[in-house]
Parts: C-alpha cells; structure tokens; sequence
C-alpha cells in the first residue's frame, strides 16, 4: 500500500492503495465517485475517460502511481 494525494474536481483528496491499482477503481471504489464508468478495461472504449492536466486519458490502465501527488491531476 501506498498513500497518494490526488487532485479531484479542485479538491485534495487521499488514499491509500496499491500503486499498480487503476485510477479508475481509485476513483469508483476509494473515493465513491461512481460518474466514471468501467466499460471494457483495454482503453478502448472510452467509458472511463477522464481530463489528466488537461488532457482526456482512460483511466482503466492508467496505475494511480502514475498520477498520484501530481499538482495538475485531472478535473
């Protein structure tokens, strides 16, 4: 386990999970915002897309590791 701060919608928000652990099942399990959808888990079909800085990502294979404790995080 490890303990990431992530910024959500503007807020800081923290959890503590296993780094491999996709930010979509952070997002849905972890911090209960359920509006991000699992579709097919290959990022193929776009169900799970989230803004990252600014940019749209599928955050079904994306490892929270990736994105934890960044400053820009996602909206």
């Amino acid at each position: 386990m490890a303990t990431y701060q992530l910024n959500v919608n503007g807020q800081r928000k923290e959890v503590s999970v296993d780094p491999a652990t996709p930010l979509l099942w952070v997002l849905r399990e972890e911090l209960k915002l359920t509006g991000t959808k699992y579709g097919c888990g290959i990022s193929a079909c776009g169900a799970c897309t989230v803004h990252l800085a600014g940019i749209a990502s599928r955050s079904c294979v994306i490892p929270v590791s990736l994105v934890g404790d960044r400053e820009d995080n996602y909206d």
